[in-house]
């Protein structure tokens, strides 16, 4: 038999098989700017720093601009985070994992620095209790 070892995140909460690594999540972080940003210019934000930038994956994007929610299984959403000075200091990550949270459309949140390093990550609480209010567009706020 193998030794499995159980992996708490920032809430202390069991990390299961189907969240990503902490490598796939820096990777991640290096990928993003590949995606399609919902907003050209920074947006204000109240809870994610002064000013935000939101991307999409390829394989999502149809679904925002489509209004066609629920995002796909596997679905990736960054946001940018920029301070007053206008510097990027922090990166958010949502991604969407079958089966991973069914009581919250099965989304993995991520608060990560700059350089891929994971503060929090998992069924993050504060970012479920926050992100419940755009249930109608599967989570994501977006910026019509």
């Amino acid at each position: 038999p193998t030794n499995a070892s159980k992996e708490t995140n920032a809430d202390n909460k069991v990390i299961t098989s189907s969240e990503p690594t902490d490598s796939e999540l820096k990777s991640l972080i290096s990928e993003y700017k590949s995606f399609k940003a919902i907003n050209d210019e920074l947006k204000p934000s109240n809870i994610h720093g002064s000013k935000v930038k939101t991307f999409l994956d390829n394989t999502a994007f149809p679904t925002y601009e489509n209004k066609s929610f629920p995002y796909p299984d596997g679905t990736v959403s960054i946001k940018e985070s920029f301070g007053g000075d206008g510097t990027l200091n922090r990166i958010y990550v949502m991604k969407k994992i079958k089966d991973y949270d069914p009581e919250n459309n099965d989304w993995y949140y991520a608060v990560m620095s700059t350089e891929g390093v994971p503060s929090q990550k998992g069924k993050v609480s504060f970012c479920i209790q926050c992100h419940t209010s755009a249930k109608a567009k599967d989570y994501i706020y977006g910026f019509e």
